[in-house]
């Protein structure tokens, strides 16, 4: 199971919480090797897990494309069977089984909103990124998704056949109902009469850089002084712009353990992101039943269902105008914040995923060795 390439982001996450349930689990397979990037293995001991119950567990860090030139794609050779949790896994020939989770929307939807508004330049070199991760995945024998619509895409696009693509639902992690385990954040505070909220990185494709605009059209339209908090690391917040840095407030980057300390300081989530397979924010704030303002995407609305306040990700004066009509009216009904938490406790489970991915790197593990003998 390789989680070695993943170092930030909601990849950290998830990688986080697969490994936490498999330490959970009795009689794993003795054959099972779990590598973990740094990061993943740090976030696994702050949260307390018991790492001695996986059979074999190392920490190894690869990174992208570099892997191609790294001893350590030798390494890879020696498994029957490698499941990436998200690829793609830069090995070109590997002898075993490769199963790699999928989670890179801009491949399957080419010439989106994103890219016709980058320069030459940057959308020339994004495309070749892209080309080049799309190869890689090509050479998957077995691709996982996170949702039915991602799965479609990859079909579109000739990527993979309907036999070679699974689909398993992402879940809120287990931690979201142990708040025992959930660690402090400090989060400056501020004079605003709102607090909005924003857990990612600063990738185009989240759409950030509305927040000004949206703080802006509260304060003028509405008379709400509102704070954007974002989590950003400091080369990303480096890369924001003077305009940006004056109106939103950083924490920095947290460990996985710190994100429902910081949801619970916000009054509501802003998720304007305009491009994913999945992502666990909205889940995360519905768990903790706080109002979600989400782009009206059709990724968005496959998760969240009723249980967001929708807007046009294109439009600060949309998302500024969903806002307000929330607060201004009271703010968000108990009632809808308490269905809002049980949708997403009960959208998929931890354990099950867990169970599920573990199914299938065994089962190609096992089919290889089968495939090995008869040879």
């Amino acid at each position: 199971m390789n989680a070695s390439n993943l170092h930030v982001g909601g990849g950290v996450q998830v990688a986080t919480s697969l490994i936490g349930e498999l330490t959970r689990m009795s009689a794993l397979p003795p054959s099972l090797v779990i590598w973990a990037s740094a990061a993943v293995d740090k976030n696994l001991r702050q949260l307390g897990y018991d790492l001695s119950a996986l059979p074999a567990y190392e920490v190894v860090n690869s990174h992208g494309i570099r892997l191609l030139r790294s001893p350590l794609r030798h390494r890879f050779q020696a498994f029957g069977a490698v499941f990436t949790v998200f690829g793609p896994l830069y090995v070109w020939n590997l002898a075993g089984v490769n199963i790699t989770g999928f989670a890179q929307y801009w491949i399957i939807q080419p010439g989106h909103e994103i890219d016709v508004g980058m320069g030459w330049r940057e959308r020339w070199l994004s495309r070749l990124r892209f080309k080049v991760q799309a190869a890689f995945f090509r050479r998957a024998d077995h691709l996982v998704v996170e949702l039915d619509h991602v799965r479609d895409g990859l079909l579109r696009q000739g990527i993979g056949k309907p036999a070679s693509i699974s689909v398993v639902r992402n879940c809120l992690a287990s931690l979201y109902s142990q708040p025992a385990s959930w660690q402090p954040v400090a989060v400056p505070d501020s004079d605003a009469d709102i607090k909005l909220g924003f857990v990612g990185r600063n990738y185009a494709h989240k759409n950030t850089r509305i927040f000004p605009a949206v703080i802006d059209e509260l304060q003028q339209r509405y008379g709400i002084r509102a704070s954007i908090y974002v989590t950003f690391t400091p080369q990303e917040w480096a890369h924001c712009d003077e305009a940006f840095r004056r109106k939103v407030i950083n924490v920095g980057p947290l460990f996985v353990a710190q994100c429902p300390s910081f949801y619970q300081q916000m009054d509501a989530v802003l998720f304007p992101s305009l491009l994913e397979c999945f992502s666990a924010t909205p889940l995360e704030a519905m768990a903790l039943e706080k109002p979600l303002f989400a782009g009206d995407r059709p990724f968005n609305r496959d998760v969240c269902q009723q249980h967001a306040y929708y807007f046009d990700p294109l439009s600060a004066a949309s998302a500024a105008q969903a806002i307000a009509q929330v607060f201004l009216a009271g703010g968000p009904k108990p009632g809808a914040m308490a269905a809002a938490r049980e949708h997403a406790l009960h959208f998929s489970s931890p354990k099950q995923r867990a169970e599920q991915y573990l199914s299938l790197l065994m089962q190609a593990a096992s089919n290889k060795h089968v495939e090995l003998k008869e040879t």
